[in-house]
């Protein structure tokens, strides 16, 4: 139970109005205006879940609002007791028709999930071919087309022939026999007949019926007996048009009247997606989210925002209760925001009960309440001869009627209005009846005795609106563990009240008032230096990790860019000594080709002594060019020097330092007749820093016209031989920076796809394998991706 004061004092009425404003349907506006909160964790949770579903589709899946149309009047019922719709009528049925399917259509289509709407959506009936039929025929609220029949579109192209007629006529009458007896040279029309304007005085010199007559009496409009004939035949025309038209209109409505408890359910299926799409718009706007919901009374708002005030000025407040604890009691400075902390927590409260979202964090908690009271503001009553205190008694005493377990309770300035003795007694007597009724509430105090019951009594919890301890300015932020001070000499000096009385005011107060006033204030210093450090260490700590974080992403990534430019150096080496041999293997077979003569000429020793000093200056040391290899190391540009061999990672070539500027962190690095700028992350320290001339070079850099394979077919060959391909083709692989091979081997006996799995376990640079699926050669393939 929510009266409609408490409504009024948590300004759920404001909500409401906002609400209204995205409404699109007449209807739908009227619904809003009668939302009330609900009680039913049941029913809250579905109108919230239908909200997020309202939500999605508008804002991901792209879905429009409903269409406007007008609200139904009685028009489908009189149609279906056989009453015939006007222009006008039949339209606004067609509107809902069209809206009707085009919001079933959009929602049903969607691809986001949402049952409750999609639910609801397919309950709406759509009449394509009623709908098009009205929208065809009738063209505007006056007007029919000529196409609504063919009987009709014949009668009007009948009527048009006819008018032609009379035209004809009159203008060849009027410019021979009658143009001295005319007003002016005018063709009218009386009571849907055409007429001439002929001068009074020659009203006997025209054939003729006389219609109607000028005001002044000069004239007189008169249907020539030359057109009599044609004037008839033109009213009858007309008149089958009427009739066909009411045949049609007849027609239609007839067709209406069968459909129409079907519009009167879809305009109310209508009006509650609309609705819904209000809510969904609502919180899009105020960037409000879906409140974690029970019904256990616990409360748990994290940086809940007012939505009545400026999000640009409102100070988001934290503020939990129900769980640990029965009551809030919130004590501080006035103008701190104790009132606005008690609204915001009332009006989230009532907004999630009827199926809003709230404007505050993710992981918030809102519960469902059988009633929420509130006694808040100023309730004097002249009406009802009530002064302040005895209006806000009043309140009170209704509250404890109707307070339970499954109540939320929000008094402000409990006790307050009387005499400070009594009024805190009555406010501790108050409290204490609500902590028995086991209710959840928020109360206002400035009573230090309700400061010292909350720290003696486990369901109170002691809260305080900040304020700044050197100035006493107002922080607007809700401080939870600790009971405040009014401050009101403090303030009142700061807004200009004399020091000398405020000196009085304080030697009034008792010593017992003082010390604990000056006890609250030293722990709130202390409480605020404590978490002002606590908050710089936490900012530390946080930074601490993100630098760890940091650098422990980039040793791995150096670690494995130097992994793999390791990789590529061994590849090619490996390439580098195969290509010398196989130039060695030529030139012993020219030798042995020499050898295999039965006599040697002169030429035949040249060419011999020739390719041994080839053979000679092929040898290449393998372990040791893999020494060098293997032997980068990360560059710090204090302890580099000029001349240092490096390796570029940008051109994927040893290089040599010319130049360093430590200051800017850069260095000039000659990389054969290309001199680069690079930084110390560009670059790694080749070989203890001593320049590298091996007798080979090797670069990584891959042949643009290289083909790079991304599959090997090893059908056929023994293990041995299917591992060796193996083992080149993944290294050429990893070189050409593919992310996946595909390796054929075949059924078989599983032999070979075994052996090549075994391999596959030890190999760093493959981050997973597996056998090809439907379509990939299933088992007969093996799918291998690499690690980026």
């Amino acid at each position: 139970m929510i009266s409609n004061k408490t409504l009024k004092q948590l300004e759920y009425d404001k909500i409401l109005e906002k609400l209204n404003s995205f409404a699109v349907l007449d209807g739908t506006k009227n619904l809003i205006k009668e939302l009330l909160p609900i009680s039913s964790y049941a029913v809250v949770k579905h109108l919230l879940d239908k909200t997020q579903e309202g939500f999605c589709l508008l804002y991901n899946e792209g879905v429009g609002v409903v269409e406007y149309f007008t609200a139904l009047l009685d028009e489908p019922e009189r149609a279906m007791r056989g009453g015939v719709l006007n222009f006008q009528e039949l339209l606004k049925c067609a509107r809902l028709l069209r809206a009707s399917r085009i919001t079933k259509n959009s929602i049903v289509s969607a691809t986001t999930n949402a049952p409750i709407l999609k639910e609801i959506a397919n309950k709406i009936y759509v009449e394509n071919y009623l709908e098009n039929s009205i929208f065809s025929k009738i063209l505007s609220e006056t007007q029919m087309a000529d196409t609504a029949s063919d009987k009709l579109y014949s009668i009007r192209q009948s009527i048009k022939e006819i008018t032609e007629k009379i035209r004809i006529k009159l203008n060849d009458y009027m410019r021979k026999d009658a143009n001295k007896f005319m007003q002016d040279n005018v063709v009218s029309k009386r009571f849907d007949r055409y007429v001439i304007p002929v001068k009074s005085e020659y009203v006997t010199k025209v054939k003729g019926l006389i219609h109607d007559r000028s005001q002044s009496g000069n004239t007189f409009f008169i249907e020539p007996q030359e057109i009599l004939d044609l004037n008839n035949e033109l009213r009858n025309a007309v008149i089958s048009e009427n009739q066909e038209i009411e045949r049609i209109l007849q027609e239609l409505s007839s067709a209406i009247g069968l459909i129409s408890n079907r519009l009167y359910e879809n305009e109310t299926y209508l009006c509650d997606i609309d609705l819904t799409f209000c809510k969904a718009q609502y919180a899009y706007q105020t960037k409000s989210i879906y409140p974690n919901l029970n019904s256990n009374g616990i409360i748990n708002i994290k940086t809940g925002r007012h939505p009545l005030i400026d999000a640009k000025k409102a100070v988001p407040v934290s503020v939990s209760v129900g769980e640990n604890y029965n009551y809030v009691l919130i004590s501080g400075p006035n103008t701190g925001g104790k009132t606005v902390t008690l609204k915001l927590v009332g009006l989230l409260t009532l907004m999630a009960m009827t199926g809003l979202f709230v404007p505050c964090e993710e992981e918030s908690s809102l519960s469902t309440f059988d009633s929420v009271c509130a006694d808040i503001g100023d309730e004097q009553s002249i009406e009802q001869n009530l002064s302040t205190f005895s209006s806000h008694l009043k309140n009170i005493i209704d509250i404890l009627q109707i307070a339970n377990k499954n109540s939320l309770v929000l008094i402000d300035e409990l006790g307050a209005g009387t005499d400070p003795d009594e009024g805190s007694a009555i406010a501790l007597a108050v409290l204490t009846a609500l902590l028995n009724k086991d209710s959840i509430g928020l109360v206002t105090t400035h009573f230090n005795s309700l400061k010292e019951f909350a720290y003696s009594n486990s369901k109170v919890l002691n809260a305080s609106m900040d304020f700044d301890s050197s100035t006493f300015a107002p922080l607007y932020k809700l401080r939870t563990g600790l009971a405040g001070t009014s401050n009101a000499i403090e303030i009142a000096v700061r807004l200009g009240l004399n020091k000398e009385i405020a000196n009085l005011a304080t030697s009034f107060l008792t010593s017992e008032k003082i010390s604990f006033n000056n006890m609250l204030k030293e722990a709130e210093i202390v409480k605020e230096r404590a978490e002002k450090e606590a908050s710089e260490i936490k900012s530390l700590k946080e930074e601490q990790v993100k630098l760890l974080n940091k650098l422990n992403l980039e040793k791995d990534k150096f670690y494995k860019e130097k992994e793999k430019f390791l990789l590529k150096a061994k590849i090619e080496a490996k390439k580098a000594f195969s290509s010398k041999l196989e130039e060695a293997e030529d030139m012993l077979l020219e030798m042995k080709d020499i050898f295999n003569k039965d006599e040697y000429v002169n030429s035949d020793l040249v060419k011999m002594a020739t390719l041994k000093n080839k053979i000679s200056s092929l040898q290449f040391n393998l372990d040791e060019q893999n020494s060098s290899l293997n032997n980068y190391h990360a560059v710090d540009f204090k302890n580099l020097k000029v001349g240092a061999s490096v390796f570029v990672k940008s051109l994927e070539s040893v290089g040599e330092v010319l130049e360093i500027n430590q200051n800017k962190g850069f260095a000039w690095v000659m990389v054969g007749n290309m001199k680069t700028k690079c930084k110390a992350e560009d670059i790694l320290l080749v070989n203890g820093n001593k320049p590298v001339n091996s007798g080979v070079k090797v670069s990584v850099k891959r042949s643009l016209n290289t083909e790079v394979k991304t599959e090997l077919n090893v059908i056929g060959l023994n293990v041995d031989e299917a591992l060796l391909k193996v083992e080149n083709f993944l290294d050429s692989a990893v070189v050409s920076n593919l992310n996946e091979v595909r390796i054929v081997h075949g059924k078989g006996l599983n032999i070979l796809s075994s052996a090549i799995h075994n391999y596959l376990k030890g190999v760093k640079y493959v981050d997973a394998y597996r056998f090809g699926k439907y379509g990939e050669g299933e088992h007969g393939v093996t799918i291998v991706t690499f690690k980026e």
